[in-house]
């Protein structure tokens, strides 16, 4: 396995060059109207798992890339929930800290 950094990100792929170029179609795929499952199920087919991790995650950055930025008070189902998390989170690394 050979780590690599695209897009700021870091991954693991035994294939970087595959990786690499896969996680760009995608990430240029996930903006447009092609046909995705398609090109992933060719990768499947020649058993090009570094490409199909590669494209995944390129779709994957792709979407992220056009959801909507929401402010830090947003009343959205999804962010309250986050918050919610988020604050549990801190509370339970808080009591592991606190001594008893």
């Amino acid at each position: 396995m050979t780590a690599l950094i695209v897009d700021g990100r870091r991954f693991d792929s035994a294939e970087p060059v595959l990786f690499a170029l896969a996680y760009r179609a995608g990430k240029r795929a996930a903006g447009t109207d092609e046909d995705t499952d398609s090109l992933l199920r060719h990768f499947l087919t020649q058993e090009d798992y570094a490409a199909v991790a590669g494209y995944l995650e390129g779709l994957a950055a792709g979407a992220r890339e056009q959801l909507p930025e929401h402010p830090v008070d947003c009343p959205c189902r999804r962010c309250v929930w986050d918050r919610r998390d988020l604050m549990r989170h801190l509370r339970r690394v808080w009591r592991e800290q606190v001594p008893a």
